[in-house]
């Protein structure tokens, strides 16, 4: 984990209500403070306005759902100063989808069942409380 990842805060872009309850639910448990933006909702409307978003947040973490965001928002994470510790999770079918995602730098790629399950320690790894 990078020294000048500068909150303990975690973003995540999705669009999934389950998985939105889930990352809210556990980070809550925690006590970090978690955002979450949807790409396709009101919050996030392109990928120039989650770049805006991690310049106001300031995340040490960046969640990523594939099926959602795509890619672009893995490399939209690695672009942003200071960089976030990037997840990103997918549909266990879409091998392709996870490949173009590390290579695009998502530091862990998992499918959504192994992503509940680690989601608690991928916050306590990469997140402090509020």
């Amino acid at each position: 984990m990078s020294e000048d990842r500068s909150t303990g805060r975690v973003v995540a872009v999705l669009n999934d209500l389950i998985f939105e309850t889930k990352i809210r639910s556990t980070a809550q448990a925690l006590g970090i403070e978690t955002l979450v933006l949807r790409l396709e909702g009101t919050v996030v409307r392109s990928l120039a306005a989650l770049a805006a978003e991690l310049d106001r947040v300031r995340p040490s973490l960046l969640i990523v759902d594939l099926n959602t965001a795509g890619v672009d928002a893995v490399a939209a994470g690695n672009l942003h100063m200071p960089r976030p510790y990037v997840v990103a999770f997918v549909s266990h079918v879409d091998q392709d989808l996870a490949k173009q995602a590390a290579e695009a730098g998502a530091d862990q790629v998992l499918p959504r069942s192994r992503f509940t399950i680690e989601l608690p320690r991928i916050l306590q790894t990469h997140c402090t409380p509020a």
